[in-house]
């Protein structure tokens, strides 16, 4: 009897049960969730109506039919381009975590602690390959391989013993679908345009991050840490923790640099959105994890992403670095709790490299946003000297040899490349010999005295001290920096929607999150105290001229990313307020329809730096899509024309031939030097390229003094160069009869120029 009542009640309780998990699935269980579900889809509605009024914009318009278009004639060479170029990534992050346990470093308790760990290890090794390797012409995909085979194998080895988590990670969705709808959406963005670039969009990007990257892979050489391939850039710009993880990547890739940056957008997007998220959540609690994802958004350094610019792709090094610290306060108030960081050792005799390949990567592949970093944590070491210093001195001290070979660089010294591999190795032993003396001093200090660590400074006391520095530094800065130019100005006509979210964050979660603030104060305080430093530089010299235009810049990169995660802390404490019931979902969707719609039209260009509503933001992506980056060029896409895509072509033939050597000098005589009116032979072969225009340039933007005139020609002829390419447009006829009068003979010619080698 039993048997036929069970089957007969099977089909009519069945189905409304999987009805209603789905709908839990997609909304959520309980009411307060349903209602937040309600508004991130309330806020899904807004970006598609605000994506209308943008593709009817006059300066902004685009169509969704010519976006897919765009797309899909790229997405053959794009799309495999950025799986290899994410494997490649995998498989270097892999190798930093591995090399991080052999050195000492505790299992990994998460996947994003691991991705991020390894990640800034992989920086650090990359560029101390770069510099080994490079050295001696070694830099190629065979030694490369053969240097993560060695690592896998080793890890193959130890695994059992030496395993990389010290859990088994568990991947769960904790909220409904229906909350993530919005946030791939907007974080669409970037990978839209990555999918539509098959060369990296952004014209600065080129000179000072393409070339010396395609240098390194063409020629597996780095000879010296000035090695600068574009003339219009010099060594002050070159990032050598950015050459070495690209160079890496491109390398085992086995793709040109010039669509391998590209392609890199995806790996950075992914890293980005890992490291906000885990900063977000150690900084506010879990949600503002969530939160994060939708005000980081606002600001220019996610409008960035595609470039995947140096200035960029340290923030998940100098965000990791943040997060280890927070988590080392939040860990000390808890004796029996775990280790104070994830890949901190549990013996403060042991030093925490991870986060010192943080600190010091964060340098190598961006010195100013590495450096502001660096002032946060000496900041929150003042503060916690006993906490935070185990941690940092040894972190710190290891980072600052680290940054050796930049600074070297940055300073024109022609030092030969293997120097800095001794820096790195240097710096491994700076970690454990600090560590091991930080040690040995706490150890002398008295049981009676050391209990005091126990007791923190008051809180409101570090939070006071931190608003009257931001205070100070903000008053120092306008009196050097006129409004609107000022950062107070900036933060306030720039990002108010962030300013004021981060501000009801600070009221309403400060006796919750305390720590938190702290943290994020360190780091408002060390962005404008660098920008106040910048205003006290003369005006004098170019070097001046330059820390005037590029500290403020990189600030305006930094400080509104400290907003997005303050704003998340923000959206973090409404949510908390269940008091307030449906009017929290009702304040989120108000949020949400300020910072997804345009209204009444785009309020800011696609290279200002401000708030970008999603609409605007994700807008642009489609535009680009359409258009490409490189309009006005030869080519939108491509950036060269058939005729321009012959002379590289030749000129890479001299290169496989073995003519055109790592040290062969080209001189590039054309009318100008502008990568949108000659040929950028440096970006794309990689070959040291000189410049002789009628227009040449020596400003703060152009400080590589290879852009010469053409009363310099005579003297450069003379010189020891292995080629001269002649683009005769708008120049004398006559040209060729001096150059071949110096000593060279062409041997290549079409409409565009013309190759002439020495005899």
């Amino acid at each position: 009897m039993t048997q036929p009542h069970a089957t007969k009640a099977a089909p009519s309780s069945r189905p409304p049960f999987q009805g209603r998990r789905l709908l839990e699935r997609l909304v959520g269980r309980n009411a307060q969730v349903q209602s937040v579900s309600v508004a991130l889809l309330f806020g899904v509605a807004v970006l598609a109506v605000g994506l209308g009024q943008v593709s009817g914009s006059a300066d902004w318009g685009f169509t969704w039919g010519g976006a897919l278009d765009g797309l899909l004639s790229q997405i053959p060479y794009t799309f495999s381009a950025a799986v290899l170029v994410a494997v490649a990534t995998a498989a270097n992050v892999l190798a930093g975590a591995i090399v991080l346990r052999f050195l000492g470093a505790p299992a990994f308790r998460s996947l994003s602690d691991l991705i991020l760990a390894g990640f800034a290890a992989a920086v650090v090794l990359d560029a101390a390959a770069l510099f080994l390797l490079g050295s001696f012409g070694l830099f190629g995909w065979p030694e490369l391989l053969l240097l993560h085979f060695a690592a896998l194998a080793a890890y193959a080895g130890t695994r059992e013993s030496r395993p990389l988590m010290a859990v088994v990670p568990h991947i769960r969705a904790r909220r409904p679908a229906a909350w993530w709808l919005l946030i791939v959406a907007i974080w669409a963005g970037p990978l839209i345009i990555q999918l539509a670039s098959p060369a990296a969009p952004f014209m600065d990007v080129l000179p000072n991050q393409v070339a010396p990257v395609e240098h390194a892979r063409v020629f597996g050489s780095f000879a010296t840490l000035t090695t600068s391939p574009s003339p219009i850039y010099g060594p002050s710009r070159l990032m050598l923790g950015y050459v070495g993880l690209l160079g890496d990547l491109t390398t085992i890739a086995n793709l040109e640099a010039i669509l391998a940056v590209a392609a890199f957008a995806l790996p950075l997007t992914i890293l980005m959105a890992i490291s906000m998220r885990q900063l977000a959540s150690h900084l506010f609690g879990a949600s503002a994890g969530f939160w994060v994802l939708l005000t980081f958004p606002l600001t220019f350094t996610f409008m960035r992403l595609a470039d995947t610019r140096g200035t960029v792709a340290a923030f998940p090094l100098a965000a990791y670095a943040l997060a280890l610290t927070a988590r080392e306060l939040r860990a000390a108030r808890s004796d029996a709790g775990p280790p104070a960081a994830s890949g901190a050792p549990d013996d403060h005799r042991l030093p925490n490299l991870p986060l010192a390949a943080a600190l010091g990567g964060a340098i190598l592949v961006h010195p100013l946003v590495g450096m502001v970093a660096a002032t946060a944590a000496v900041g929150m070491l003042l503060l916690e000297p006993r906490r935070l210093g185990p941690l940092l001195i040894p972190a710190l001290g290891a980072a600052a040899l680290i940054a050796v070979p930049q600074a070297v660089t940055m300073l024109g010294i022609d030092a030969p490349s293997w120097v800095g591999s001794l820096c790195v190795a240097a710096a491994v032993s700076m970690a454990f010999g600090l560590a091991w003396l930080v040690s040995a001093v706490r150890s002398r200090i008295p049981s009676s005295v050391r209990l005091s660590e126990r007791i923190s400074t008051p809180r409101w006391m570090q939070l006071t001290l931190l608003v009257v520095a931001i205070w100070a530094c903000l008053i120092v800065a306008r009196q050097h920096i006129a409004p609107p130019d000022d950062p107070w100005s900036e933060i306030w006509n720039l990002f108010p929607r962030l300013l004021m979210v981060t501000t009801i964050g600070l009221v309403l979660g400060l006796a919750r999150s305390a720590r938190g603030w702290t943290v994020l104060g360190c780091g408002i305080a060390a962005g404008t105290a660098a920008w106040a430093a910048s205003g006290l530089v003369g005006y004098d010299t170019l070097t001046q001229q330059a820390v005037h235009y590029e500290v403020p810049k990189t600030i305006e990169y930094w400080l509104p990313v400290m907003l997005a995660l303050g704003g998340a802390g923000g959206i973090a404490a409404v949510m908390r307020l269940r008091s307030l019931g449906a009017l929290t979902a009702i304040a989120l969707a108000a949020l949400l329809f300020d910072t997804m719609y345009t209204y009444p039209g785009p309020l800011i260009t696609n290279v200002q730096i401000g708030e970008h509503r999603g609409s605007e933001s994700l807008g642009l992506a489609l535009r680009e899509a359409e258009q490409g980056y490189w309009v006005g060029y030869p080519d939108p896409r491509l950036i060269v024309d058939p005729a321009e895509q012959q002379v590289i072509d030749e000129l890479r033939a001299e290169i496989s031939a073995g003519r055109l050597g790592p040290s062969t000098r080209v001189l590039h005589i054309a009318s100008s030097f502008q990568q949108w009116s000659s040929v950028p032979i440096g970006v794309f072969t990689g070959a040291l390229e000189t410049s002789i225009s009628l227009q040449p340039e020596l400003s703060i933007h152009t400080v590589g003094g290879r852009l010469l005139g053409f009363d310099q020609l005579p003297a450069e002829l003379a010189s020891d160069y292995g080629y001269v390419v002649l683009e005769p447009a708008g120049l004398d006829p006559t040209l060729p009869a001096p150059i071949t009068a110096a000593g060279y003979h062409q041997i290549w010619s079409n409409s565009q120029a013309t190759i002439f080698a020495r005899n």
